[in-house]
């Protein structure tokens, strides 16, 4: 049986560009989400995709050209998820966490947005994003939730 992904992302013509995996543990670090991706690698999750995220509430963890073989590789960029979290739900409590399942869609919307939208990337995380060549890697392309790649 093929693994799904929480997030997928591919171009136009079917090529992938992201694999998207919402781990919302407060705890998350580098070292934690590296071997988190390990593991999701070891089970053939992801290595044909450019792009692999990590995504919780408080960071964001990105690895460009995830194929390497070097699976415990730390991540390229970790991004605060802060203003994200506040755009897309202003009225969650200070100190309150998302269940998984409201971090998945939040998350789908956000990737949505980027997606479809050209915008100037002067704030964080889409600052980060866009150095790494992720932003335009993922202009008009399709986010889907719960996607095998």
């Amino acid at each position: 049986m093929a693994e799904r992904t929480d997030i997928f992302i591919e171009r136009p013509n079917g090529l992938p560009i992201a694999v998207i995996e919402i781990k919302n543990s407060q705890s998350l670090t580098p070292e934690k989400a590296a071997a988190l991706r390990q593991s999701l690698l070891s089970y053939g999750l992801a290595r044909r995709a450019p792009f692999f995220l990590l995504i919780s509430q408080d960071h964001g963890f990105l690895w460009k050209e995830p194929a390497s073989e070097v699976f415990d590789a730390p991540p390229t960029s970790v991004f605060p998820m802060t203003a994200v979290i506040a755009h897309y739900f202003p009225e969650l409590p200070a100190g309150e966490r998302l269940r998984g399942s409201e971090l998945e869609l939040l998350v789908q919307q956000w990737l949505i947005d980027l997606a479809e939208k050209s915008r100037e990337a002067v704030d964080e995380p889409e600052k980060t994003l866009a150095d790494s060549g992720f932003l335009s890697a993922i202009r008009g392309a399709t986010v889907m939730a719960e996607a095998v790649p």
